[in-house]
């Protein structure tokens, strides 16, 4: 049987949750890297404003990803009820408390005096952190709620998509401080975030590793497994230039590039943060499509879950398929 053919694959989440993820995902990666920063003061200020411009946004926009996909987005402030009983509405609280905390702190950092505010700053940046994780965390929580694609149902996706999360976080991170870089301080801060998101690319490989050893061994998910392995977005476009790539650029920035000049810093650094944040968006468009029901194996024969034909989505709008 051709999965493509008889709707073993899933087709209700596509490219549209994929953004929302992937928005989600760098907003809390990259509020986390600038909310850090911030306690270590002037010597990496370009890089705590330039990610707190970017966790609020992030959120926000992404969450417009997550309406247009509703089937009715008037109804989504229903999303945030029963939290006890559902990771959507759970999501819900997570994700409005966060984008909460990270405007207020971008509005104290940006707007008011150094020194006036800094208790009250750390105070906010203490408990945006602890949002801005639990929302990288949701974004692969949210998968593995989806009891009927047993590709997602793995422990290992929360934690690949928040180690991904804070590797595009630091991509977004650097990208903005070459296109508003402040000179040779700038080339030193790159230097520091190189290094981070090196050692950071070196866990999600392993994490990814562990990811699709652990499904290759379940019947039901490897067969996904598999299909993930064969496609060319997820082997060229993530593995070979949304990881290997990024992670060699940086090793050449912090290693190879001391005595270059500003302009050589900048490029490296541009074009290694503009190819890990496009494979991030692709690792996360790539589990989403590779996600199919499982066979099942009765009595020496094999069975495809046929998924039922498209309905109207319900009115709460977003669910996870099944």
């Amino acid at each position: 049987m051709d999965p493509n053919v008889n709707g073993q694959l899933q087709k209700e989440w596509g490219l549209q949750i994929a953004v929302y993820l992937f928005l989600g995902g760098v907003g809390g990666g990259a509020y986390t890297i600038a909310g850090i920063n911030s306690f270590l003061g002037k010597s990496m200020e370009l890089s705590t404003t330039v990610g707190l411009w970017i966790g609020f946004p992030a959120l926000l926009i992404g969450s417009v990803f997550l309406l247009t996909d509703l089937g009715n987005p008037r109804m989504a402030i229903l999303a945030g009820l029963k939290p006890g009983t559902s990771w959507i509405a759970r999501g819900t609280w997570i994700i409005s408390i966060f984008m909460v905390f990270s405007f207020l702190h971008l509005v104290l950092h940006q707007f008011t005096e150094a020194g006036k505010t800094a208790a009250w700053m750390n105070i906010i940046a203490g408990i945006g952190i602890v949002f801005a994780i639990l929302t990288i965390a949701y974004t692969g929580l949210l998968l593995g709620a989806s009891k009927g694609i047993p590709f997602w149902r793995s422990g290992v996706v929360p934690v690949v998509f928040a180690i991904s999360a804070l590797v595009t976080g630091h991509f977004l991170i650097m990208l903005g401080m070459v296109l508003f870089n402040e000179g040779a301080t700038t080339a030193s801060q790159l230097n520091v975030m190189a290094t981070e998101a090196a050692a950071l690319v070196v866990l999600e490989l392993l994490a990814i590793w562990f990811f699709l050893q652990a499904a290759y061994k379940q019947p039901d998910s490897r067969e996904s497994a598999e299909r993930i392995l064969r496609k060319r977005i997820f082997v060229i476009g993530y593995f070979i230039l949304g990881l290997g790539a990024p992670l060699a650029l940086m090793l050449i920035l912090y290693f190879a590039m001391a005595g270059s000049g500003l302009g050589a810093v900048l490029g490296v650094a541009f074009i290694g943060a503009l190819l890990g944040l496009m494979g991030g968006l692709l690792l996360r468009q790539s589990i989403l499509v590779c996600g199919a029901l499982p066979t099942l194996n009765i009595g020496g024969f094999q069975f495809r879950r046929i998924s039922r034909p498209k309905e109207a989505k319900p009115g709460m709008g977003l669910m996870p398929p099944h």
